[in-house]
């Protein structure tokens, strides 16, 4: 299994620019922007759909497998986060390093939950629809939804009033928010690290 393993990780590695090139192409090809009428071009785009298959196929099992699998992990995820663990010393820190990321990830995590599930907008109303003589409103107001659903605007409420400011959730789509948390934890492990080792030294 571990060969298997190997292959199919430089399979995906070495496939990554075919996969981005062979996008470009069909996305061009899609906006027609490349002739259509071109024999060539047409199994070229042929060809970018069975390689954007493999690749996404091969990238959901690898996926899988680093979930399930604590040897391929090991073999990957060290490698992506430029983990050492070369005696006890750095064991040791590296156990250190690794609590440090995971209580900041769950701090992040939890803010993003917040942010998420509050929604505030300042608007002005028509003076016939004024409460108390003011026409200025804040609406406060708390959403937590287990499934995605399309909110369907009042369109009689949006024309009788003026918006001003209005929140109603991360301004950032769901596949960014897990990109940039990716991200920060091999920042955040290897900060960590550095710190811990200067701090190791100095001892």
């Amino acid at each position: 299994m571990k060969r298997l393993d190997s292959i199919l990780l430089k399979g995906f590695l070495y496939g990554l620019p075919a996969f981005v090139a062979f996008a470009i192409f069909a996305y061009f090809y899609r906006l027609n922007v490349i002739d259509h009428a071109f024999i060539y071009f047409r199994l070229l785009n042929s060809l970018a759909g069975l390689v954007i298959a493999v690749w996404m196929s091969l990238s959901l099992f690898l996926s899988i497998r680093l979930m399930v699998s604590e040897p391929f992990r090991d073999l990957v995820l060290v490698k992506l986060t430029f983990m050492r663990e070369r005696d006890e010393r750095e064991a040791l820190l590296t156990g250190k390093a690794t609590r440090t990321t995971f209580m900041t990830s769950l701090a992040i995590l939890i803010f993003l939950l917040f942010l998420s599930c509050f929604q505030i907008s300042i608007y002005q109303v028509a003076p016939e629809r004024a409460v108390d003589g003011q026409t200025g409103m804040v609406s406060l107001g708390i959403v937590f939804n287990l499934l995605e659903h399309t909110i369907n605007d009042n369109s009689k409420e949006i024309i009788e009033k003026k918006n001003i400011f209005s929140y109603t959730g991360l301004p950032i789509s769901s596949t960014m928010v897990i990109l940039v948390l990716i991200v920060w934890q091999i920042i955040s492990y290897n900060i960590s690290m550095r710190k811990l080792n200067k701090n190791f030294l100095q001892l």
